[in-house]
């Protein structure tokens, strides 16, 4: 607030109030105005925060935090060769005014390495040591470095998207108690009441289970369940009983899955048998119809053979 303008407008130009533009906050405007640049940008990192409503995006955002590391090598990377070629060009006695000293040269490298030069390469022909050594540093920058980078970014992201559904998730759920934790107690209490949690559900109409959950209905038909998870023993569900004995469950299943594994056994050498006598039966059949054709045209034979004589 002390570099608030109009904070300053008043003090000296108090009957134009409320207004930012006076003679004292002059050298106060850049100041103010960078710092409003700041609090924007800090403003809409903050609406990050929304991505936890989707999963999907929470995800990318964290593997987007995590892979900043490979960003920051490559960065350091840059850095050195821009430094390294913009120090060596600097002290090559050339006439080119655009790298005439190390920030110059720096800021030149770093334009082309983003493709924002303006000028052309035909204006270096006549120097060819600068020439070369701007292409040894395009060469090192843009299809070394870049395509190094791409590769990093790819199988960084491979790496990591598979952890980071769960994080995300937990990240949601993180959000959430932050945000639970500014309710009013009473009110969240009696939205706790509301929901019912201390009464039992109902699996399916008479069918009454435990409590703690919410009760959704869906069509029969929408998720087909062919074996029953739900342990179910006859009599009193009081807590104070002790917890009936699965061993007589477990044997009848046992003895259900060796007559079921039986059952297949079976079916499956009866199948086989019923092909193999199939096939031996058509073999034979085929060399029935063979052996009668020859016979036939050996009688044939013997017919034209007395006609002859």
């Amino acid at each position: 607030f002390c570099c608030e303008p109009m904070y300053h407008c008043l003090a000296s130009a108090p009957e134009e109030w409320p207004t930012y533009y006076c003679d004292d906050v002059e050298d106060l405007r850049w100041t103010y105005s960078a710092l409003g640049l700041l609090a924007m940008a800090v403003h809409w990192f903050l609406m990050v925060d929304l991505a936890v409503f989707s999963t999907g995006l929470s995800a990318f955002v964290l593997v987007c935090a995590q892979v900043l590391s490979e960003i920051g090598r490559f960065l350091v990377a840059l850095i050195f060769l821009l430094l390294t070629f913009g120090s060596a060009i600097s002290v090559l006695e050339h006439p080119y005014f655009e790298m005439r000293d190390i920030p110059s040269s720096v800021l030149c490298l770093f334009s082309i390495t983003i493709l924002l030069y303006e000028d052309d390469y035909r204006t270096l022909m006549e120097e060819p040591a600068l020439l070369t050594a701007v292409l040894l540093f395009v060469l090192a920058s843009s299809i070394l470095l870049m395509n190094l980078l791409i590769a990093q970014l790819n199988s960084s992201y491979v790496y990591i998207y598979q952890d980071m559904v769960g994080f995300a998730r937990l990240n949601r759920a993180q959000k959430i108690v932050e945000a639970l934790s500014n309710f009013n107690r009473r009110h969240f209490s009696n939205f706790v009441a509301s929901l019912g949690f201390d009464q039992p559900v109902e699996f399916n109409q008479g069918d009454v289970g435990v409590a703690g959950g919410l009760q959704l209905t869906e069509p029969a038909g929408a998720h087909v369940v062919l074996q029953d998870s739900i342990l179910r023993f006859g009599g009193s569900c009081s807590a104070e009983l002790e917890w009936p004995e699965e061993t007589k469950r477990s044997e009848d299943k046992d003895q259900l899955g060796k007559v079921e594994s039986l059952a297949k056994k079976l079916l499956r050498r009866v199948t086989q048998e019923a092909k193999t006598r199939g096939g031996r039966g058509g073999s034979h059949l085929g060399s029935g119809r063979q052996g009668s054709k020859e016979a036939s045209s050996s009688h044939h034979a013997s017919e034209v053979s007395g006609v002859e004589d």
